[in-house]
């Protein structure tokens, strides 16, 4: 009687730590897909990176947002936002404003530039799973795109 009773209160126990534990992360944990964040927090990290991309030129263009369905999973469907600026600069200086957009948008984003023969590429990171996406388009202008992932709408 005496090893069921410990048995018993070890998985009482183990329960209870599980229980917490989920509690605990549900609360406090930052999400880990996209899926676990949505829509309307997809769009406030947009327009704050739209904002942030306003300061460091002024000659853009900001385009209104794109919303498409999509499967979070086979069971549950969900929605992706894309939203697209358009800056414009001199012909012939669109590298060196994609590099100023690199380097004037925060340091948490971790904006990288690439260059692969002759055209250069912009990749930023802008918190919740939005990704930021710039390229030069045609000349004298520099696009910027921002995509959401798919995500509870």
């Amino acid at each position: 009687m005496r090893k069921r009773t410990l048995v018993a209160v070890a998985i009482t126990a183990w329960a209870l730590l599980l229980a917490g534990l989920a509690y605990y992360s549900y609360r406090d944990s930052p999400p880990t897909v996209p899926g676990q964040t949505t829509i309307g927090q997809a769009r406030d990290t947009m327009d704050r990176v739209t904002g942030e991309l306003r300061n460091i030129s002024s000659s853009v263009s900001v385009g209104d947002y794109a919303e498409q369905t999509c499967d979070i999973t086979k069971a549950r469907t969900g929605a992706s936002i894309k939203r697209q600026l358009t800056f414009t600069t001199t012909p012939g200086g669109e590298a060196t404003l994609l590099r100023e957009i690199a380097d004037g948008l925060p340091s948490a984003y971790h904006a990288q530039t690439t260059d692969q023969d002759s055209t250069i590429s912009l990749y930023a990171d802008a918190g919740l799973f939005v990704a930021v996406r710039g390229r030069t388009g045609d000349p004298g202008t520099v696009v910027v795109t921002m995509t959401s992932g798919c995500r509870e709408p």
